[in-house]
């Protein structure tokens, strides 16, 4: 039988059948809408409607089972782990309803439910190191440190951002740092990085020196900032000699220049030819202050390939330490300093001159070169100095005192090269 389109009853029932589609399909979609606008709510009611409204959406009951369970105001445990099943239920893959279903059964005391339901998500998700992660901290909390190592070994290699957090919660549980660092941590300079940060900032500093030494071990190119707290805390704790090595180790993995430092000199870059300067044993110094501006300078050298230039603008009379270093020494061990200056035009009678001065408690004096100003050609400047008892740390700073005449204004420019403090050997005891 042929239906016919001009025939009208025809024609209507086509209309009406359309009509009827066409509602049912709104009524869905419409439906559909309001779920999605109440699953993105905050509140149980929102959520409540969204699961109501689509039943088969187990994204929607497991959004109203994380509400449930970790809602601070009004947590509900139960009707969680309801939710949390009925979203498994629907879809027996989905790993973040694993996890949070362990949660919920960790946190009711039933361990032995939330290990299955770990062992399930790992299932659902082999390589997820947010599982890997959520597990092995749940087997650290009961005590299995063997597969908890196992599990977040496999989280750290998956995200090692998370390797201080992991340090610092294994470490609590078993401080063996060659069981952490052989079966927990990648070998990764960035995990090593910071977990050395992590074992610095809780003040464990013999841990993060053997962290250190296994970073080193892996040939890595490190940046100043990599190492810088360490230093910087090992300083504020005295340990005066591990702060240089770890500051000499560091500075070797980041190609610089050769430096030309001879044998046993205290001063770190006496030439200036590392570029790097206001960090710890580099050179300190201001671009520019009281008038004075400092550069590195390729065109005028005593040796290697650029000096420190000091220029003065002839409008000040500065009284300051122009660029300082620090030096680690030796208590009662005699130094003999050496350093290079050149002059141009440099006027008034109070030039540049180097000050040595310890530091800590009971220190000497500080003490002051022959100054140098005028016009003058490469000049070296030597004087003995001896550390005071108990002083482990000198400062060796390039330097311009004031003229005694206020009013006057200096100008000109000054090089300095080639700055050394060598130890000297011992006197002879006289018989």
């Amino acid at each position: 039988m042929i239906l016919r389109l001009s025939d009208s009853l025809v024609r209507g029932l086509l209309v009406v059948a359309a009509l009827v589609v066409a509602i049912v399909v709104s009524f869905f979609g419409i439906r559909m809408a309001i779920a999605g606008d109440a699953a993105d709510g905050t509140t149980a009611k929102e959520l409540e409607l969204a699961a109501r409204l689509e039943p088969r959406n187990p994204e929607y009951w497991f959004r109203l089972g994380h509400y449930q369970e970790f809602n601070i105001e009004d947590p509900n445990p139960d009707r969680a782990l309801d939710s949390f099943h009925r979203a498994i239920a629907l879809d027996p893959h989905y790993t973040e309803a694993w996890l949070d279903l362990a949660t919920s059964y960790e946190l009711d005391g039933n361990m032995e439910a939330a290990r299955d339901a770990y062992l399930h998500a790992k299932e659902s998700y082999p390589a997820s190191g947010d599982v890997a992660w959520r597990y092995g901290n749940y087997l650290l909390r009961t005590g299995d440190l063997p597969h908890a190592f196992e599990e977040l070994h496999h989280a750290l290699q998956a995200d090692p951002h998370r390797a201080a957090a992991a340090f610092s919660r294994v470490y609590r549980a078993d401080p063996n740092l060659d069981d952490i660092l052989t079966k927990v941590l990648p070998a990764q300079a960035n995990v090593y990085v910071d977990v050395m940060e992590e074992a610095r900032s809780a003040n464990q500093l013999a841990v993060a020196q053997e962290v250190w030494a296994h970073l080193l071990a892996l040939h890595p190119h490190l940046e100043i900032g990599d190492f810088y707290g360490l230093v910087d805390t090992l300083l504020a704790a005295g340990e005066d000699a591990d702060a240089r090595r770890i500051w000499d180790q560091g500075i070797a993995t980041l190609n610089l220049p050769p430096l030309r430092q001879p044998r046993g000199s205290v001063i770190w870059d006496p030439s200036f030819e590392s570029g790097i300067s206001n960090h710890f044993f580099a050179w300190q110094c201001q671009p520019i202050v009281q008038g004075v501006r400092t550069t590195f300078d390729t065109t005028q050298k005593h040796s290697g390939v650029q000096s420190l230039r000091i220029s003065f603008d002839g409008k000040q009379n500065p009284n300051l330490d122009i660029a300082c270093t620090l030096g680690i020494v030796e208590p009662g061990t005699r130094y003999l300093f050496s350093g290079w200056i050149k002059t141009q035009k440099l006027t008034t009678n109070q030039g540049i001159s180097f000050r040595l001065r310890g530091l800590g408690k009971d220190s000497a004096p500080p003490v002051d070169s022959r100054e140098i100003h005028g016009t003058t050609p490469w000049t070296v400047i030597e004087l003995p100095w001896t550390a005071s008892p108990g002083i482990h740390r000198v400062q060796v700073c390039v330097r311009r005192d004031p003229s005694d005449n206020p009013d006057v204004r200096i100008s000109g420019n000054a090089w300095v090269d080639d700055v050394t403090l060598v130890p000297q050997p011992s006197e002879p005891r006289k018989p």
